[in-house]
Formats: structure tokens, sequence, C-alpha cells
């Protein structure tokens, strides 16, 4: 069994967007207010609230603020719960320090199951009298155990159903791929296919700067800065939806044609540091597509394999295993010096992935039937070296 979001979009009547501007309102208004509270008391006492003391004062600010009594109180309970997962991803070095949410930006609210009514396909929230109007692209098993609203940039607005149910694995396949992932070519996987990169930013960043510039030029506050804000929302909003649908697709083929998947483990961020790559890398969504892999993989019975960062699969032979460390990053077609092998280096990468993610994985629990990775003998898995080493044998 595992957790899947359903996500659906809707039309709500005029009553109902006042409603949710309400909604979206206070809760932006607890988490920035809650967040300054956390952010003082820690600076004047050297301590963090917790999540009870926030819920205490919550009650109390309520009585403040009677404006907050208008909306479900389930909603801006999980406002706390959402603040407190943000400063404990923080601890934990998973995210950046949580920032204040604005209010042109993307707002959500979420709803547990007893704030909602949900039967025969029509859900009505708590404190508001009529059902939404939501268009049912796709039909779900079960009873949702909770739901999100929210508002996009351009102004759409989306519901999410979570819903605990069994995906059937995919019937299983003789097949395995490595995949390269790059700037020339989005994607290169091991039999020699290359996917070139649709550059969504990059094609659209002429008419972005000039929605950037033509905003900047509007006096702050006014109505000609409002409708100049929605046009640059709506073309951003396009380049993340393009972009979305890409990498759900590619994702979702690989899934469905190989068994297992090797690629290598990418840290986005620090690359992303490099101020010449920075927008390719960001454009090309290298994050979110592995991530697409890994949870797919796990939904559908596959095996998905990340190898050590550190692994030479550019510079490495995959014919005889030299490893070439005079190769640079201009050099796309190389020769082996020593058995002379004409090279692509996307595709030798891919081809190197695989062979190290196959030989890291035992068989026996990826469902192959009298299949083996390289014939009878699967090589030893690559050691890394150096500062890699180091931290393998210290257990880190």
């Amino acid at each position: 069994m595992v957790l899947k979001a359903y996500r659906y979009r809707f039309y709500p009547s005029q009553d109902q967007i006042l409603f949710l501007a309400k909604t979206f309102g206070s809760c932006r208004f607890v988490y920035n207010y809650f967040l300054s509270a956390k952010q003082k008391h820690y600076k004047e006492q050297k301590k963090t609230l917790s999540y009870g003391d926030c819920s205490k004062r919550l009650a109390e600010l309520k009585k403040q603020e009677i404006w907050l009594k208008e909306v479900s109180s389930v909603a801006l309970q999980q406002v706390l719960r959402h603040l407190e997962s943000a400063f404990q991803k923080f601890y934990k070095r998973q995210a950046r320090f949580p920032n204040f949410k604005k209010k042109h930006y993307e707002q959500s609210a979420t709803f547990m199951k007893n704030a909602f009514t949900f039967k025969n396909e029509e859900l009505t929230l708590a404190k508001c009298d009529h059902p939404l109007s939501i268009r049912w692209s796709r039909k779900f098993k079960g009873e949702p155990s909770s739901i999100t609203l929210s508002k996009d940039r351009q102004g759409r607005y989306y519901i999410s159903f979570l819903v605990e149910e069994f995906i059937k694995p995919l019937p299983t396949v003789q097949k395995t791929t490595g995949i390269d992932l790059g700037l020339n070519a989005f994607l290169t996987t091991s039999d020699g296919k290359k996917e070139q990169p649709l550059l969504f930013l990059k094609t659209q960043l002429k008419r972005l700067r000039r929605r950037q510039q033509a905003l900047s030029r509007k006096k702050k506050g006014s109505a000609n800065s409002s409708k100049s804000r929605k046009f640059l929302g709506r073309l951003s909003v396009k380049i993340r939806d393009r972009r979305l649908d890409y990498l759900h697709k590619k994702s979702t083929a690989l899934v469905n044609e190989n068994q297992v998947i090797c690629a290598e483990s990418l840290t986005v961020k620090k690359m992303m540091k490099n101020k010449n790559l920075a927008r390719g890398i960001s454009d090309a969504g290298w994050g979110i597509f592995l991530n697409f892999l890994k949870y797919k993989c796990d939904w559908y019975g596959r095996k998905f394999v990340q190898i050590d960062r550190y692994f030479p699969s550019s510079k490495q032979c995959s014919h005889c295993k030299k490893i070439n460390e005079g190769l640079g990053l201009e050099d796309r077609i190389w020769i082996c010096p020593q058995c002379n092998t004409n090279h692509d280096r996307d595709v030798t990468a891919a081809v190197n992935i695989e062979e190290e993610g196959l030989g890291q994985i035992e068989w026996s629990t990826v469902g192959h039937t009298g299949f083996k990775a390289c014939g009878a003998d699967v090589r030893p898995i690559w050691q890394p070296r150096g500062q890699s080493a180091q931290k393998q044998e210290l257990g880190l």
C-alpha cells in the first residue's frame, strides 16, 4: 500500500472564491506569524518554540484576530505542522531555512478528513455551504485521508486528494538500462539513444525578460502592476507545466520499458553554484527527473540504482576499462589510448553507469529468472578514490 495523490482542476463560484481567498490569507498569516515568533524566541532565549507551544499560541491568536475564526481551524492547525516539518528538514540539512510566504505566489491550504465531506464525487468543505465544481479527469478508489487546495500564479485552482491504495507491479521485462544526463543531450541511454534537450526556459527567455522589464516599470500596487504580474505568472506557469509534462512522460516510458534503471548520484545544488551552467541545469530539471524515476520504480516493482558520484563514467573505456585521465569536458568524441576504441562520451558514460549499477545489486532481489547482468560473473564494484574512499572507510 502506498500513498498516492490525485490532482484535479476545479472551478469555484464567486462565494467560494471569497472563502478560498480568506482561507489562503489566514494560512499565510499564521505561517508568517509563527515563523517570525520562532525566530524572535530563538534570538532571545536560544531555544525554539515547539509545535505544542505554537498550538497554544494559535488559540490565543484567534481570540485577538477574530477574522481567523471565519475559516476552518483544521487548515490553520495544518499550517503549524507544515512549519514544524520545514524546520525539521532544515535541522537535518535537507532543505533551506523556511521563508516567509508572499501574497502573489502560489497559495495552498490543507484539510484533514474531519474538515470536509466527500460523498458521491461531491466535496464540501467545512464552513462552506456548497460543494466544489471539480473536473474529474480520472477516478480513484478509497477514501481520501486529506485534501490540499491550491491556487497558482495564473489564478487556476487545483485540488489534490491523498489516497492510500495498492499499485499492481508491472510485468517483469528482460531489459536494463543506464542513463547519462547532460546539457548537450538531456538523456543518453546505454543502447545509444539520445534525447535532445527541449530548452523550455531558453526558448521563452526573451519573452520572460520583456515581461519582467514591463513589470519593473509599473508603479507598485497599481492595477497595471497587477495585470503585468499576471502576464508574467502565465508565462512562468507555462514553462513549468511543459517541463513537468515532458519529465513525467519520459520517466514513465523508462520505467515501463526497463526492469533496472541505473543513474548517477548528482549533487544538483552544488552544480547550480556554477554560474555558467546554473540556468541550463535548472532548465533541464535533473533533480526532478531522478525523483520521478525513484518513486515510480518503487510503485511499479522496478529497481532504481544510483552509482557513486565520483565514479569516472565518462573517462573510463567501456571496452578495456582503461581510465583516460587527460579527458576534458570539451572532448565529446575520444579514442582509448590502450585499445584504440572510438567512444562517444555520453554513450560510453551510460554503458559504464549500467555496468556499475548492475554490479551493485543482487539479482535475487530484481525478480529475474535465469537472467544475469554480464554473463556468468558480475564485475566487482568500483572502489572510489580520494575523499570518497576515506568516507567509505569511516562508514560515512
